[in-house]
């Protein structure tokens, strides 16, 4: 989930939460994994905006998986992915920075059911790869800026590329590219049946009219 006010400001990717939000000074930009539940101080934020980045489970997982394994110095082989794709739809043990349990359902339900009614774009990770230009220029209306020349648009496509962007943020050293149908071939019958579960479960509880979470659904 990316959360932000404003304009302008620091940009961080919190471990603790609303703590370490809360502590920011405004206007402010920053980006968080934070539960739904624990941004009620955005109520305050006359201004704030959210943009809500979501992405198919099955690929989730995978990339939890090989980030854990890369960065953890994990020796772990694919077998032993079908039981964290098991954890994952069972919302036992997805892993968190300090250790607590996270739930792919609970964290996507907050935003999206939005009972307080926040200022929320959501963003298909999907389309965000297959669509860059369209989906940029979506953020920059939901965020009041005048339209994009189309060359200002390519310009801003080039610029956020995964290529482009490791040559300015040291943090990206290392990291794999987050691809689109990365679980194929490698996620059992079980598991993707398992996901799916849990997407028609997510379904069940929010408008997904706008959402179209129905085509993470598929063997």
């Amino acid at each position: 989930a990316v959360v932000s006010t404003q304009s302008t400001g620091e940009m961080m990717c919190p471990e603790s939460g609303s703590e370490l939000i809360e502590a920011m000074v405004s206007p402010r930009i920053f980006k968080t994994h934070a539960y739904y539940n624990e941004c009620k101080f955005l109520s305050e934020e006359k201004n704030c905006k959210i943009i809500f980045v979501y992405r198919d489970p099955k690929d989730v997982v995978c990339s939890l998986f090989d980030n854990a394994n890369k960065k953890l110095d994990l020796q772990r082989g694919e077998d032993e992915l079908q039981n964290v794709a098991r954890q994952f739809f069972e919302g036992r043990n997805v892993s968190r920075r300090e250790g607590g349990p996270a739930d792919w359902l609970d964290l996507n339900e907050g935003y999206m059911r939005n009972s307080f009614n926040y200022n929320i774009l959501y963003i298909k990770y999907e389309d965000l790869k297959a669509k860059t230009g369209e989906t940029i220029s979506r953020i920059n209306e939901f965020l009041g800026y005048p339209a994009l020349l189309k060359e200002e648009e390519d310009g801003l496509v080039d610029a956020t590329s995964f290529d482009k962007m490791k040559l300015t943020h040291s943090q990206l050293e290392g990291s794999n590219v987050a691809k689109v149908g990365k679980h194929k071939g490698r996620l059992s019958k079980e598991s993707i049946t398992g996901l799916n579960q849990r997407i028609m479960e997510l379904i069940g509880k929010v408008d997904n009219s706008h959402l179209n979470l129905s085509s993470y659904i598929y063997q």
